[in-house]
């Protein structure tokens, strides 16, 4: 009679090592310390991008202003608006004026004109070189048309001096019995491979 053999079954035994109160403390401190200096580090940036905004908004302002010019005086005001206002570190700054640097100097003026010249000569050198490229492509296209036209002439060349030193060959003889053949039929069947050969 076949018995069942049970095993008692093992008791789990985890081995999971688990950190220490104090342990897990310290890295709970590191993660704070960690996520509380890039919190500071963002609001730093963003202070920095407001002022930025701020510089922006001002010279924008500054460049309308400047666009607009007003029909008659207007008598600016003693105090600055507040949406205005510069920032600290913009106190002082003054916005160049809107006239070139070196309109009134003939030496720069003289060396656009050369610069201009000289793009003008570019641009007619350019176009002369594309049109010689074209026309050296339209050259050589009838190059080779020429080419394939005299070689098909040549094959034709020499198949009529075939033809010919065919006809020009001197005649068999004429069997005993037979009429004798005329210049076309020996001619003809020199070409075609017609003629009989008598042994």
């Amino acid at each position: 009679m076949d018995t069942i053999i049970k095993f008692p079954t093992p008791d789990a035994d985890l081995k999971i090592a688990r950190p220490s109160s104090e342990k897990w403390a310290a890295t709970l401190a590191e993660e704070r310390r960690r996520l509380q200096g890039d919190q500071d580090a963002l609001r730093e940036r963003e202070t920095n991008l407001r002022e930025y905004e701020t510089r922006l908004r001002i010279l924008q302002a500054e460049i309308e202003a400047g666009r607009t010019v007003p029909p008659f005086p207007i008598s600016k005001p003693a105090v600055k608006p507040v949406a205005l206002a510069a920032p600290a570190g913009l106190n002082g700054f003054q916005r160049p004026s809107s006239r070139a640097p070196f309109g009134d100097d003939p030496g720069l003026q003289a060396a656009w004109e050369k610069l201009h010249r000289a793009r003008e000569i570019l641009e007619a050198e350019q176009k002369n070189l594309r049109d010689d490229r074209i026309s050296l492509q339209d050259l050589e296209t009838m190059l080779k048309q020429r080419m394939e036209e005299l070689v098909e002439r040549e094959a034709a060349v020499e198949q009529r001096e075939a033809i010919i030193a065919a006809a020009a060959a001197p005649a068999e003889p004429v069997p005993e019995g037979e009429p004798p053949q005329s210049a076309v039929t020996r001619f003809t069947r020199s070409v075609f491979g017609g003629g009989r050969r008598v042994s």
